[in-house]
């Protein structure tokens, strides 16, 4: 009862709130007509009083005068009245408003400055806002998101093997035996149609999945339907089109659903369309089609390809569900051999994307923040420098009865339409650098989420904008209220009582935050450039990569698919110019399947980490990956030959030590019993598959056209590698001329270089680095700004003294070092302040750093030196413009 009562009451004065505002608005709309309405009941009061004198026997002149003096002051009552019934608040709010437009007009210049230094802060916060809203905190667009989660598996007996995807067995396992879940989809990870029919072959991205998913997520099919779950059992060839493709294909063509297409030389029937909302498991999914489970794999119980989300019962949390599923893998451990030390990693739908880019987008925010710190720094001393040229006014205002209040409201309401600018130039400046940075944005990052001025971000600019322009006016009002009027008046004095001091200790803040970020963005530089210089292990130039997607109902069987690489790789190499080519499981910084081998005479607790890659022959030396020992695989490393291996050096040397590898065997970690041993036949060099900056894992390589590799990797998709004499991008067109010579509906996609690769893998550091960068440079501007603005205006007062100096016989040049000293004065105390923030800044980004220290000595030194050149380069035309006074002009006009 009491949380009933106070809801209520708090919705009855939200109800009051709203229909005050809604009397105010309204009165300020019908001004003139309350005004009138006012006149005219004051008016029939005092015609009543004076009928009223007039019955007692006064005359009618007399008994008028007594009426209006019995009333009292009728303006005041006039304005008591209008308070009453209208919005005086709203009116003195707008006239103050327009007063504040006018004078803006009348000073383009520094309406200007002010209008782009909003515009710029207002800009780049909107567009990091937007950015970290769309991934961090914006909510999926499913109902109820926060009971979706995401399942995936982990190996206890591997060591630093991060949550891997499910696997199929499991998936029905957890189905059956889960309480806590309404029920679990699983969907297939990024399979690729080759779509045919309509010209020439092209690659569509799309996914198999159960038939529970719209269940699960709460969505429904814009048209038709999805499939069922008889539908998914017998592998049906019936498909649901995401809205962009039923846009792009069809142009939106209602009769789309019951036509036919051809998937991987298969005729697939369009029985429904998702809608546009609907971004499951990546944005760049195109076609959805059953997820058919073989028999094979699930007696293997070795694919862990599939994305897994489930949807929690109601009330449900995630450490009970987590619990639960605990307790089903013990069970599941116990029944197969297969899951031993196998267990289950949940979290929230969506964390398993956004989880990684969590630090760069609290950085960036963070680094946002201190620019827009820096904007009211700089807003708040130019609005003091305004305020300064109408310290008379002020206080001819406050002598003609205005309170302290009266102008501290008046002076924030004539700044107010500079939030205008702010609004409208931030969110064109925010739109369009995330047009930009979406282009730069790691591919991985998008996921679930469109990225744009999305729900509250067009609001957060509008609010932030305001906010912005009331807080740079609380100093410069504060300061205007506090005008004495005696000596303001007589004097003229043109300055603001203490507005000097509130003017250098802004500037000082604005160095101190730009020092900082200009020291966090030399770190970021310097790392880049540290990462950059890390060798990958491979030669990276003059290699041209490109992803191709087997047709499983073209080449059934692994021979086949083993023969048809042989003779593509052939065709490819016939092309002039090629040096080599090879065909790999995936290229590096791609993602590459982790596991662990276990060494003959080891067990399988004792088992190594490592990442899984089959390869065909040559790939080694098209990659530019040194042979050190051993051989390489041959084309006699076929499906009848003795299963052999390949390991890099880093393996070996872990393995085995100082003793020769070759000959000895080994074997996938992941199971007991039934994969065989491998016989280790050569040793290459190590290179690094997951990024520049991370080196956690060898390698261990084994031949494609080994069929064994199946019970570990889906060998349909594979990347060509070929190694090319001159620019690599230019041998394109002639290797997919091949590629279609020898295979005319083979599609081909992700036609890159090597190098564009590398690049890729780097664009996170790239764009954080780029971005602090940027945010770096518009504080230096602003700072520069605030400089200028106060040695200028600080110059502009001693201009007497100035003049006074240069009569008794001082020289330009002493006149000049005066100014430059007041600005060097202002760097010293801002750099002091500043390098403590700046310690405090590179201990915040020190995840963030490679190959340098969060104090590293040639940042620390670059900042304040920075700082200096721009603080006197600031200074020079206030210096310049002191070293050319004419003393007799100068006093003779003051």
């Amino acid at each position: 009862m009491p949380q009933v009562r106070q809801t209520t009451r708090g919705t009855f004065l939200i109800m009051r709130l709203l229909r005050s505002l809604y009397r105010r608005i309204k009165g300020l709309v019908r001004a003139e007509a309350i005004h009138r309405e006012i006149d005219e009941e004051l008016q029939f009061h005092i015609d009543a009083r004076t009928d009223e004198n007039i019955r007692h026997g006064m005359s009618p002149e007399e008994a008028r005068r007594d009426a209006e003096r019995r009333f009292g002051n009728l303006t005041q009552l006039k304005e008591r009245g209008y308070e009453v019934r209208g919005g005086r608040w709203l009116e003195t709010l707008w006239h103050d408003m327009r007063y504040g437009l006018r004078m803006l007009w009348k000073s383009p210049g520094w309406t200007a400055v002010m209008s782009v230094t909003l515009a710029l802060g207002i800009g780049l916060t909107t567009a990091i806002f937007g950015l970290a809203y769309s991934v961090l905190f914006r909510a999926l667009p499913y109902p109820a998101p926060d009971r979706l989660v995401s399942l995936q598996l982990t190996n206890s007996a591997v060591p630093n093997v991060p949550p891997f995807h499910a696997s199929a067995p499991d998936w029905i396992d957890w189905r059956a035996q889960s309480k806590l879940f309404e029920d679990i989809a699983l969907t297939g990870l990024e399979k690729n149609f080759n779509l045919t029919g309509s010209g020439s072959p092209e690659p569509v991205q799309g996914a198999r999945t159960s038939w529970n998913l719209p269940a699960v997520l709460g969505v429904q099919p814009l048209r038709g339907r999805f499939f069922t779950e008889e539908e998914t059992r017998r592998d049906a060839r019936v498909a649901v089109l995401s809205y962009g493709f039923w846009d792009q294909h069809f142009a939106r063509d209602p009769s789309v659903v019951g036509r036919t297409i051809r998937l991987n030389d298969q005729s697939f029937e369009v029985i429904g369309v998702m809608p546009p909302d609907f971004w499951y498991p990546t944005g760049d999914n195109q076609v959805l089609a059953p997820l058919f489970i073989p028999p094979d794999e699930i007696l293997s119980r070795m694919q862990f390809v599939y994305y897994a989300i489930g949807r929690l019962k109601s009330g449900v949390s995630l450490q009970q569900a987590q619990s639960e599923m605990a307790r089903i893998m013990e069970r599941l451990a116990q029944q197969y051999p297969t899951n031993r030390h196998r267990g289950v990693f949940m979290e929230p739908m969506g964390e398993d994307t956004a989880k990684s880019f969590r630090t760069m987008f609290y950085i960036l925010l963070a680094t946002v923040g201190c620019l827009l710190l820096i904007v009211c720094t700089n807003l708040s001393g130019l609005l003091i420098v305004r305020a300064s040229a109408r310290t008379r006014e002020f206080a001819i205002r406050a002598a003609l009865g205005a309170g302290a209040a009266r102008l501290r409201s008046q002076t924030l309401a004539e700044v107010l339409p500079l939030s205008l600018a702010g609004i409208g130039g931030g969110i064109l400046l925010a739109w369009w650098l995330l047009k930009v940075m979406v282009l730069w944005l790691p591919p991985q990052l998008p996921g679930l989420k469109p990225i744009g001025l999305n729900g509250p971000v067009p609001a957060f600019a509008v609010a932030l904008s305001v906010l912005v322009v009331l807080l740079a006016g609380m100093l410069p009002a504060r300061l205007a209220s506090r005008v004495q009027l005696a000596g303001t008046i007589q004097r003229g004095a043109r300055t603001l009582a203490s507005g000097g001091a509130v003017r250098h200790v802004l500037v000082t803040v604005q160095i101190a935050v730009t020092l900082a970020l200009i020291f966090a963005g030399g770190l970021l530089v310097r790392s880049l450039v540290a990462v950059m210089q890390v060798n990958p292990g491979f030669a990276s130039q003059g290699v041209l990569t490109m992803h191709l997607q087997v047709s499983r109902t073209k080449y059934p069987t692994n021979s086949q698919v083993s023969n048809y690489y042989h003779r593509l790789v052939a065709q490819v190499k016939t092309v002039p110019g090629v040096i080599d080519a090879g065909i790999v499981s995936t290229l590096p910084f791609t993602g590459v399947p982790l596991g662990g081998v276990q060494l003959e005479g080891k067990s399988i607790d004792d088992q190594l980490p490592s990442n899984f890659l089959s390869v065909t022959p040559g790939y080694f030396s098209a990659m530019g990956i040194p042979l050190i020992r051993g051989r390489d695989f041959s084309e006699q490393d076929g499906e009848g030959a003795a299963p052999v291996a390949i390991i890099d050096e880093r393996l070996a040397h872990r393995a085995f030590g100082d003793q020769d590898p070759l000959g000895k065997r080994l074997r996938f970690g992941i199971i007991k019993d039934g994969m065989p041993w491998l016989e280790i036949v050569g040793v290459v060099g190590h290179i690094r598959t997951d990024s520049l900056e991370s080196d956690r894992r060898p390698q261990m390589y084994w031949p494609a056209a080994q069929p064994r590799s199946e019970l570990v990797f889906n060998q349909n998709r594979n990347a060509l590698v070929v190694r090319t004499l001159g620019w690599p991008e230019s041998f394109a067109s002639a290797v997919i001329e091949r590629i279609h010579k020898e295979d005319p509906d083979q599609p081909v996609y992700n036609v890159r270089t090597m190098q564009d690769w590398l690049d890729r893998s780097l664009q996170s550091r790239n764009l954080l680095t780029g971005l602090v960068m940027l945010f770096g440079g518009a504080s230096l501007l602003l700072a520069c700004l605030g400089v200028y603005g106060v040695v200028s205006y600080g110059t502009g007062l001693r201009l007497r003294e100035f003049a006074i100096r240069t009569a008794l016989g001082a020289q330009p040049v002493d006149l000049r070092r005066l100014v430059l000293v007041h600005a060097l004065r202002l760097w010293i105390s801002g750099s002091a302040t500043g390098l403590a923030l700046a310690w405090l800044a590179g201990r915040a980004l020190q995840t963030q750093l490679y190959g340098v220290g969060s104090t590293d000595a040639m940042a620390l030194a670059a900042a304040p030196c920075l700082l200096l050149v721009v603080v006197i380069l600031a200074g020079l035309g206030p210096a310049r413009r002191a070293g050319r006074i004419d003393p007799a002009v100068t006093l003779r006009s003051d």
